[in-house]
């Protein structure tokens, strides 16, 4: 939801014609007979998030204020080895969805049995997204769902259902999250809790002391809400499971209006890094100071060129075992170009990040983006990349750009006073923007080709998450896409099946069940390539936990070494190098 600042338009028409004026044109992407089918209802995933109500003062610009909250993560939650999906909504007493994968195609939903379904409450809280892990560390998945409000943790019970444990584990307390993610910082085996804020936290948008809610810079906002990380401590003397607030002391705060995170160890010195996108402001790296607090990297050039981050997601597509970090942004043509960033880490061997995102490089401008998932859709050994883009999709012959110009020229509290704003009427923004479906190609020179509409993803709703998942257990990467105030899409992927491709569950034995942090470096072929399992990824989605590499004619990979969140290092054996099949890998104890 960046603003365009007026005096920036020449620097902007500028940017955009250094950045798009290079060099040779890619060759056409080869797509080895890739195509998707939008399946959704067919397979019993009938779901429409809608949004909330708001205070009367702001409602005049309710877009602009609610325009995110519809998202989806992937999670096998009930341990029968098929991935299921929970998505959330906004809607004033509406239900989340938890679709059950029974297995022979189809789903149910089943939010409402376990106890996940009744969350949504104006005044009080309404859903963002989830993030889902063994939190309690007794075998099965507990969730956390992120709300504009009050979040909730629930954990799984024996029985299957879900129990609300928020205020007993200390993490009762009011903020407008807009992102989530697991991960163990301080390497003692019990998952630590990142929340990202946007709106500031003495803001509660059903019920304003006062309409300066919006940021104060279109550039560097320093307004926005506080982030907040939560120390896992374990249960108490009493078995109740604990946190500890020690975002002050880790370093963990600010007032940037943080929209998307992740973690992985990207200087690879053994401790999870944290990735962050601001709205309104600069990408963030902290690097983990040995599990005691963080700090943030500095001469990357964050700074330069993100003003709108949206998504932070992590892959893998130089093959040469170098961590990628995709940040969506907003481009709109005539109006704005920013670009997305796709930078790759150099930070073991040189202290840098080199963005991809230069010159002609189709992940640069995807209209704006939001939500982004890397996935080898193809199983020719790279991976992939899908964006979902677009704001509001309303009345295609109005636009709110100039509107959005005019407003953006003012800076301080002429910006942030939301009584300032032009309505929005019935006017879009950026609407009915198509997906992006960037295939990754090449050897010596690295390049994505834009396929989505010739492999048939073609809607023109308002994208907000988006998950890559193989939902069938046939080896090929589904696509699942959240979108704002529209339906839950299930594109399955028509790709024939074969053996091309190889996938790991890992389970951890010290700690950390679900291994969230660990890195699977696989050799193939001259090509070496990265994943990372996170909890929490994306834009306000969580994808599917195991671990698919697509290997191509390569065959069987010929060295696969695992770095557990615990700091040990092995090797996987020769009997789970076996193509076309996902193998479960237990941390060794010794």
């Amino acid at each position: 939801m960046w603003v365009v600042r007026a005096s920036f338009l020449g620097t902007i028409v500028v940017s955009w014609w250094l950045s798009h004026a290079s060099s040779d044109s890619p060759e056409p992407a080869s797509m080895e007979g890739l195509a998707f089918e939008e399946v959704a209802r067919e397979i019993g995933i009938d779901f429409v998030h809608a949004t909330t109500t708001i205070d009367p003062s702001l409602a005049h610009i309710h877009p602009q204020i609610v325009g995110t909250g519809a998202s989806v993560s992937a999670v096998d939650f009930d341990d029968d080895g098929w991935l299921d999906l929970y998505t959330t909504t906004m809607g004033d007493g509406a239900g989340n969805g938890l679709f059950r994968n029974l297995g022979d195609g189809t789903f149910e939903d089943v939010a409402s049995s376990v106890g996940l379904a009744d969350l949504n409450r104006a005044g009080v809280g309404v859903s963002h997204g989830s993030i889902w892990a063994d939190v309690d560390q007794d075998g099965d998945q507990d969730v956390f769902v992120y709300k504009w409000g009050r979040s909730q943790l629930f954990l799984q019970g024996a029985d299957g259902r879900f129990v609300d444990v928020t205020a007993d584990a200390g993490l009762d307390h009011w903020m407008n999250c807009a992102t989530a993610i697991w991960f163990d910082f301080d390497k003692d085996g019990w998952l630590d809790l990142f929340q990202g804020g946007y709106y500031r936290e003495t803001t509660n948008l059903w019920n304003v002391e006062s309409t300066k809610v919006l940021h104060e810079d279109g550039e560097f906002a320093y307004n926005g809400g506080r982030n907040f990380l939560f120390r896992g401590l374990g249960p108490d003397a009493d078995g109740v499971l604990r946190f500890a607030d020690v975002s002050d002391e880790t370093g963990i705060g600010g007032g940037r209006w943080t929209y998307g995170s992740a973690s992985a160890d990207f200087n690879r010195d053994g401790w999870p890094d944290l990735y962050l996108a601001n709205d309104y402001g600069a990408e963030e790296l902290f690097l983990n100071q040995g599990g005691k607090s963080f700090v943030a990297a500095e001469g990357l050039g964050l700074d330069l060129k993100s003003k709108s981050g949206m998504c932070v997601a992590v892959g893998d597509v130089t093959n040469n075992g170098d961590l990628a970090v995709f940040v969506t942004n907003v481009s709109e043509s005539g109006w704005l170009f920013q670009g997305n960033n796709l930078r790759v880490s150099q930070l073991p061997e040189e202290h840098r990040l080199d963005n991809l995102c230069l010159g002609t490089h189709a992940a640069q401008d995807c209209g704006w983006a939001w939500g982004a998932d890397f996935g080898d859709l193809d199983n020719d050994g790279d991976q992939d990349l899908m964006v979902v883009n677009g704001f509001r999709s309303a009345n295609p012959d109005r636009s709110y750009w100039y509107q959005m110009d005019k407003v953006g020229g003012a800076t301080g509290r002429l910006l942030e006073d939301a009584a300032n704003w032009p309505p929005f009427e019935d006017k879009s923004l950026s609407g009915f923007q198509r997906s992006r479906v960037l295939l990754t190609q090449g050897r010596r020179r690295r390049y994505m080709v834009e396929v989505g509409e010739k492999v048939g993803i073609t809607d023109r709703l308002d994208g907000r998450a988006v998950v890559l998942a193989d939902l069938f257990n046939d080896g090929t990467l589904d696509a699942v896409v959240a979108n704002q105030e529209g339906p839950l899409l299930v594109y399955r992927n028509q790709r024939p099946v074969d053996d091309k491709w190889i996938g790991w569950k890992l389970k951890g034995s010290v700690g950390n069940p679900d291994a969230i942090g660990a890195h699977v470096v696989a050799h193939f072929g001259d090509q070496t390539q990265v994943q990372v399992v996170t909890a929490g990824c994306g834009f306000c989605s969580q994808t599917d936990p195991r671990l698919h590499f697509g290997l191509g004619e390569h065959g069987a990979p010929t060295k696969v070494e695992i770095r557990w969140p615990s700091g040990r290092t092995t090797e996987i054996e020769p009997e789970a190098l076996q193509p076309g099949r996902y193998h479960v890998i237990q941390e060794p104890t010794s």
